[in-house]
């Protein structure tokens, strides 16, 4: 019998082999359950994209990104779910974002309100937009 050995795999090929399917299962799961149920940890804070992204509506006279455009903003303090600009910088300045010299909100009223049904309550005209911070999502009504 002639004495053949067949070429047996390295550790580090093997390490190497289970290190890459365990990373391509977490980015599997990760992309199709969402990557805040997989890793929590990972959604940090967004409030440097939110200042900028109001900052450049203001400087680039966006008066519906500025006054009406939704946007998620998650904290160390919490989360805010469709809040614009103008509202951030009316009522929460914690945030950094500065009031629009060039842009008036003029149609825009903020108002306190216990729930989303009472908003066109506060109509007075039409073509109004009505916010209220209802919990942690800022709702907005227009007046017709």
């Amino acid at each position: 019998m002639q004495n053949k050995r067949g070429q047996g795999m390295s550790t580090n090929a093997i390490i190497l082999i289970i290190l890459g399917i365990v990373v391509l299962v977490v980015l599997i799961l990760g992309f199709t359950l969402g990557w805040n149920k997989v890793a929590p940890w990972i959604s940090a804070s967004n409030v440097d994209t939110i200042v900028a992204a109001c900052e450049a509506a203001c400087s680039t006279n966006g008066v519906y990104d500025y006054c009406v455009s939704g946007r998620d903003l998650k904290s160390s303090e919490g989360k805010l779910k469709d809040v614009t600009c103008n509202y951030l910088a009316e009522q929460q300045p914690a945030y950094g974002i500065d009031k629009c010299a060039s842009i008036k909100c003029d149609n825009v009223f903020i108002v306190q309100a216990s729930d989303e049904g009472s908003l066109p309550n506060y109509c007075t005209d039409v073509g109004q937009v009505i916010q209220a911070l209802i919990e942690d999502t800022l709702y907005s009504y227009i007046c017709s």
